[in-house]
């Protein structure tokens, strides 16, 4: 089956989340919101319609540099693999769709930014299926929050995320998570 890519435009709903596997490579995870904008014709303004929200996987240098440079609120180009991926709730089927990104960058239609240039250093391999299945665990709580940043009615604590959760083991630099298995799926707080 062939890969289907899209370029995103949209806005960051969260921080980055950014995980450390146990052969120590990372990813970062962001969630963003993409609005189709329309022109009322009878009004002559722009009108948002439907707001679509993704999760967004970043791999090895480019997790790395996405942790360090894009804050919630920041509007951001992302360009990569569309992922439809498949749960169950409450005895029904769900889905949500996710991007695999090759590139992520801030939006400068809507603001300046500036480039710098980090040293690098070799990649770890990709993490094994049992890894990536903790952390797709851990950033679910996106896809059952609305767009006003409640959860959405009957997930539970419906005023906004849940004030009980732990930010995670330490596992280093601030805003990682070691993921060695779904129980230690949480990232820490940045």
């Amino acid at each position: 089956m062939s890969d289907v890519y899209v370029t995103l435009s949209g806005n960051v709903t969260d921080e980055p989340r950014q995980y450390r596997f146990s052969d120590g490579s990372r990813v970062t995870s962001i969630r963003v919101a993409v609005n189709r904008r329309v022109l009322d014709p009878q009004t002559n303004t722009w009108q948002t319609k439907d707001t679509t929200f993704y999760t967004v996987r970043c791999y090895r240098g480019l997790a790395d540099h996405v942790h360090q440079s894009i804050r919630k609120g920041q509007p951001v180009l992302v360009y990569g693999k569309l992922r439809i991926k498949q749960f169950e709730r409450d005895g029904e089927p769900r889905f949500w769709a996710e991007v695999e990104a090759s590139s992520v960058g801030h939006d400068l239609k809507w603001g300046i930014a500036t480039f710098e240039k980090p040293a690098r250093a070799l990649a770890p391999a990709e993490p094994n299926d049992e890894e990536r299945r903790a952390m797709e665990d851990a950033t679910r709580e996106w896809e059952l929050i609305d767009g006003r940043g409640s959860r959405a009615p009957g997930t539970g604590a419906e005023d906004g995320p849940d004030p009980g959760r732990s930010a995670g083991p330490a596992a280093g630099a601030a805003g990682e998570a070691d993921i060695g298995g779904a129980e230690d799926a949480e990232p820490m707080a940045a």
